[in-house]
């Protein structure tokens, strides 16, 4: 069995990819909430004060402050993701190659570097700009009125300030995290053999093995981008300042800020979209007939 039970129609891929990627980000979204506050912050915070500042603050409900740019943006972002890895492979793939999915080892890796581009350039930038800002604002303002009051003024207030090239904040380095952590995750997931991930409770926990080798190998492109995103952004002249500005007046820990709870989030975040995704496709395909 095929560890993607891989479409041959690229709507189902689509779909697939979007389905998944909706439901993983509303599971997981309060990690998501707690990564990014600590990369945020230039002193050593920790996840439990975060957690008792947000909740002595806005309850509950401020653990999901920014989800709606992660909702909006979940469905395309996974569908491009997906749907540009399937297209990647297939110009790699050979049709006499003996792996159930296409792809051999460097393939993988290839592929999913071209799928994560696609996603940062058309998806990602503009959903984590939006999400950091929102974010930045609520746990930088505390017990004060918030810059934005939600998701649309966030937007519209962006806009306003920056132009349309303010969403687009931090495209480079969000390009390079996007774009290795893809090619890692897919590229690890088709390096493990077939008879490891030919289940959906299989798929899951290799996909969250591969998620947690990108993290690992990746964590300081992420914080440097979530700096160059952020309400102080503009103390950053370039991504190559933002690092040096870091390693000057933090010390080389400051780019493994946030990284437990990343990590606890990828490692969901890839096991759930990596297995629901190959379930998806299946139920598609009983319910949507494409072949001729």
């Amino acid at each position: 069995m095929a560890p993607f039970n891989k479409p041959k129609h690229k709507g189902k891929a689509l779909v697939a990819g979007a389905s998944a990627g909706i439901f993983e980000i509303c599971c997981t979204y309060p990690i998501e909430y707690c990564k990014t506050a600590m990369q945020l912050s230039t002193s050593n915070t920790s996840v439990q004060s975060i957690v008792k500042s947000t909740y002595q603050t806005n309850g509950l409900s401020g653990f999901y402050r920014g989800l709606p740019s992660m909702v909006y943006f979940a469905a395309p972002k996974a569908s491009i993701r997906f749907a540009s890895f399937e297209f990647c492979s297939g110009l790699l793939t050979s049709p006499e190659c003996e792996d159930p999915y296409g792809l051999g080892k460097a393939r993988g890796f290839v592929a999913g570097l071209g799928a994560g581009t696609m996603e940062a350039i058309f998806v990602t930038t503009p959903q984590e700009t939006i999400k950091v800002r929102l974010i930045n604002d609520a746990f930088r303002t505390s017990g004060q009125k918030p810059k934005y009051n939600s998701f649309s003024h966030g937007v519209s207030t962006i806009v306003n300030e920056y132009g349309f090239a303010g969403i687009y904040k931090g495209l480079f380095p969000t390009i390079i995290k996007v774009a290795t952590a893809q090619g890692t995750r897919f590229g690890v997931f088709n390096v493990i053999p077939v008879e490891n991930r030919n289940t959906p409770i299989k798929a899951a926990l290799s996909g969250a093995f591969a998620g947690g080798v990108s993290v690992i190998l990746f964590q300081g492109i992420d914080v440097v981008k979530s700096r160059m995103q952020g309400l102080d952004a503009h103390k950053y002249k370039s991504t190559l300042h933002c690092v040096k500005e870091m390693l000057r007046n933090e010390g080389p820990l400051a780019f493994y800020k946030g990284v437990t709870p990343r990590l606890t989030r990828v490692c969901c975040e890839v096991g759930i979209t990596m297995s629901l995704y190959g379930e998806i496709v299946k139920l598609l395909d009983t319910v949507w007939k494409t072949d001729p």
